[in-house]
C-alpha cells in the first residue's frame, strides 16, 4: 500500500481531501473548518473580501429608497421656506432608537407636524403591543 504525500506542501502523509479542489492535503495544510485545504481557503476569502459592501442587496436598495426620501423631504422644506407654502407642510424623521425629528414650513406646519409625531407614536404603541402576543 502506498502512502500518499500532501499535494501542497509534498513533505507529510496526505489525511484528507479538499472539498473544493479535490486535492490530498496534509493535517497541516487543512483547514478543518471549512473542509478544503489552506489554497482554496485563502482563495475562497479573497474573494469574500472584494465585496466592499456585503449587505444583500434588498437591504442596499431598502437604504438608497430611504436616503433618497429623505433628500426630498429636506428639498420640499427648504422650497417651502423660500418660496411658500400657502397650507404649509411638514414631516417627521423617527428612527426607533432617536427621538423624532420635525421638520415643517408655512402657516399649518406645526399642525402637520404635530399629526406626523402622533401616527409616530401610534406606531410605538402598535410595535409594543405586538410584541407582547
Amino acid at each position: 500500500m502506498r502512502i500518499r504525500t500532501c499535494e501542497i506542501c509534498g513533505k507529510r502523509a496526505a489525511r484528507y481531501v479538499c472539498q473544493e479542489c479535490g486535492h490530498e492535503v496534509c493535517q497541516f495544510c487543512f483547514e478543518p473548518n471549512t473542509w478544503v485545504c489552506l489554497d482554496c481557503y485563502n482563495h475562497l476569502r479573497r474573494e469574500a473580501q472584494v465585496e466592499a459592501f456585503p449587505w444583500p442587496a434588498p437591504f442596499k436598495l431598502f437604504l438608497l429608497g430611504f436616503i433618497l426620501m429623505f433628500i426630498g423631504m429636506i428639498l420640499m422644506v427648504i422650497a417651502a421656506v423660500f418660496f411658500g407654502v400657502p397650507a404649509g407642510a411638514g414631516f417627521v424623521v423617527f428612527i426607533p432608537p432617536l427621538p423624532p425629528i420635525g421638520f415643517g414650513a408655512g402657516q399649518y406646519a406645526f399642525f402637520a407636524i404635530l399629526l406626523a409625531v402622533a401616527l409616530a407614536i401610534v406606531l410605538i404603541l402598535f410595535i409594543m403591543l405586538r410584541r407582547r402576543t
